[in-house]
């Protein structure tokens, strides 16, 4: 283990040795590259490493504690893999083939924020379709409420009646969606309805019990935002806003749980942030391979994925196979009741393909990553800065996330299907907008 520390100081002392010469010595106190690099992967596997290996674990591991342990240095190599390929990754969108295929890649990877700019080019049909989310959210929590009581756990309620799941899934992206996307456009335009349309629906997304989407509505824009200020923030403001996101973040589990007090959670807190299962993708990832027959999953898990248009309980193959239901399973949980551990950004890759599994996703991941800082940078330094074109471009990384963790992949869907109709929505708004106003003698 001793050696395993050292290799995890000496990768720390390089990420930081990149941070102060690429960012903070070229003007910036964050940018996107380093920010997503640590949430990502730094912080969840090289800092947590000697906290995944700690006897306090055994409050969650239980009988498993000692598997998990002598699984840890095998799971931290593997993605230690994947984080190089994810450096690899970054090199090679640099690297000017001859062949036409970085232009070929980059008009790819134009599609979306292409789309997420149309959709920000019309203040009423944000506006308008907040107000359909918001119609979602109340139908939604309505039939909650309504039989199991207020609470913050919608998700839960989901497993137990699992033919909600898909409109509950349905509700959430698409309120998380727009509701970044108003945000995004009020930071350039400062619209005071978009700014409501955005914190209305936070309220109804923090009901549904997952945290990740209520931080989905906010982390692009504000990493977006916090290129923008270069210079003009320090870091311990930034450490400051961090630790607060963190703390209202967990605070929300504790509501989810039904713990309304404050005190309570703040005793809590430290033993959440670093034995929770919020930053525990090492520890998960060692869990999962500790039971596995090692015997590979040949990509189904990502075939699930593709079909994730039709339910869970209408789908023997994805109810088996989905990645949620795959990590629960393994590692010895009901897949009815629990929605599956997180064995990070290269779990899945591992166990469906091995190593070449992991430098795929590895590379998929660091040349959208460096793409995203590249053109959020560009956003900012153009004569005209923009906001909506720093965030459009942020969704590739999105949607590169959703080829490394599968249990996303049918955000996709709902993310075509949203911007098809925000695309109806503007032909109909250009309509409009064209036919002449009646003469009010007529």
């Amino acid at each position: 283990m001793y050696l395993l520390y050292a290799l995890d100081l000496v990768v720390l002392a390089l990420f930081f040795a990149s941070y102060y010469l690429t960012c903070y010595r070229h003007g910036y106190r964050v940018d996107f590259w380093h920010a997503q690099l640590f949430l990502l992967f730094i912080f969840p596997n090289m800092i947590m490493l000697p906290f995944a290996t700690s006897e306090l674990n055994l409050v969650i591991l239980g009988s498993d504690f000692n598997a998990v342990v002598s699984a840890v240095p095998t799971v931290f190599l593997i993605t230690l893999i994947g984080y190089s390929a994810v450096l690899i990754g970054s090199s090679l969108w640099r690297v000017h083939l001859g062949v036409g295929m970085r232009k070929g890649t980059a008009r790819l990877l134009s599609i979306v924020p292409r789309c997420s700019m149309m959709l920000m080019s019309s203040s009423n049909v944000l506006v308008f379709q907040s107000a359909l989310c918001l119609i979602l959210q109340l139908l939604m929590l309505s039939l909650y409420f309504s039989r199991s009581g207020f609470g913050f756990d919608l998700r839960t309620f989901t497993f137990e009646n699992p033919q909600l799941r898909p409109i509950a899934l349905l509700t959430s992206g698409y309120s998380v969606l727009i509701a970044s996307h108003c945000l995004a456009r009020y930071a350039d335009t400062r619209e005071k309805v978009l700014l409501r349309c955005t914190l209305i629906l936070t309220i109804g997304i923090a009901f549904f019990g997952s945290r990740g989407s209520v931080i989905g509505i906010y982390i692009s824009v504000l990493l977006c935002y916090l290129v923008k200020l270069r210079r003009n923030i320090s870091l311990v403001r930034i450490i400051s806003t961090i630790v607060l996101i963190i703390a209202t973040l967990f605070y929300l589990g504790n509501l989810r749980a039904g713990d309304y007090s404050f005190a309570g959670f703040a005793g809590s807190f430290i033993f959440l942030l670093f034995y929770g299962n919020n930053f525990s993708d090492l520890r998960d990832f060692a869990w999962v391979y500790s039971a596995w027959n090692h015997l590979f999953w040949g990509g189904k898990t990502y075939v699930a994925a593709i079909v994730s248009f039709v339910p869970r309980f209408a789908s023997h193959f994805r109810d088996t196979w989905a990645i949620g239901a795959m990590t629960a399973s393994t590692a010895g949980f009901d897949p009815q009741v629990h929605p599956g551990l997180r064995p990070g950004y290269f779990g899945e890759g591992f166990f469906n393909f091995g190593l070449p599994g992991v430098v795929a996703v590895g590379l998929l991941l660091g040349i959208a990553l460096r793409r995203v800082d590249i053109d959020v940078k560009r956003a900012f330094s153009s004569s005209q800065p923009s906001m909506m074109k720093a965030f459009a471009s942020t969704t590739i990384f999105g949607v590169a996330t959703t080829f490394a963790i599968s249990a996303g992949f049918s955000g996709l869907y709902v993310v075509a299907g949203i911007y098809l109709f925000s695309w109806f929505c503007l032909c109909v708004e250009r309509i409009f907008h064209s036919v002449p106003v009646l003469n009010e003698s007529f």
